[in-house]
């Protein structure tokens, strides 16, 4: 009676986004204590789990927006101007830092020190990505649901769930190395998925930017 009642207010409550980012704060909380006290081989799996899970289960009652996720039907032309450009021109970006990082002589030690990281998976890095398209999305139908006067309730979704993601990054890995580039890749995708509401494109960038950066290195091999 008790899941019931819990289910009926989180898919009939017209705060049903917020309710389901609670709901995902709680349990973010819940499975890294108990994962870290108890079993942290699956700390990543579980997490895994919880970014892909509790997203998805909204979907199904409904609550959440596909649209607002970026998983709905894109606005193609912000898609093929502003999106498909910029992460072209970050991928050049990209392919130039990596050159340069392995042929400076003077900072041999800058790809050695990106290699650090241990790097998720490709699927954690997705799973990542979708997770913070759900906290953008929510905090937008949020923002919608509580009629709070904005000039741009986008722009101030965006920032405010990657401030919420921010968190995250600094407990989820104990690498400083690998801090530094979640935050990168957070504030990177952050910023194109303002221009073109697409998860497929963010998530994109996401794996780019981690393979660029971190392919080749000796730790990260496996994770890649």
């Amino acid at each position: 009676m008790v899941v019931n009642l819990l289910v009926e207010q989180l898919t009939a409550s017209p705060l049903g986004a917020g309710l389901w980012l609670t709901l995902s704060f709680i349990l973010a909380g819940v499975a890294a204590f108990v994962t870290r006290m108890v079993a942290p081989k699956i700390e990543q799996p579980v997490r895994i789990a919880r970014w892909i899970l509790v997203p998805y289960i909204g979907l199904l009652f409904g609550v959440l927006s596909p649209r607002l996720m970026g998983l709905g039907n894109p606005d193609w032309i912000s898609v093929l101007t502003v999106g498909v450009v910029a992460v072209s021109s970050l991928f050049v970006l990209l392919v130039l830092i990596r050159i340069w990082l392995e042929s400076d002589i003077e900072s041999p030690g800058a790809l050695a020190y990106l290699g650090q990281s241990s790097g998720p998976s490709l699927i954690e890095s997705c799973a990542q990505e979708f997770h913070w398209c759900f906290l953008r999305g929510g905090v937008l139908d949020l923002l919608y649901s509580l009629t709070i006067p904005s000039l741009s309730p986008q722009y101030w979704a965006v920032w405010i769930g990657a401030a919420i993601s921010l968190p995250g990054a600094f407990v989820q890995s104990s690498a400083q190395s690998d801090r530094l580039l979640t935050v990168l890749i957070l504030l990177t995708t952050s910023s194109l998925f303002l221009f073109t509401q697409s998860f497929w494109l963010c998530c994109l960038l996401h794996l780019g930017i981690r393979v660029m950066l971190l392919w080749g290195s000796t730790e990260s091999q496996g994770a890649l």
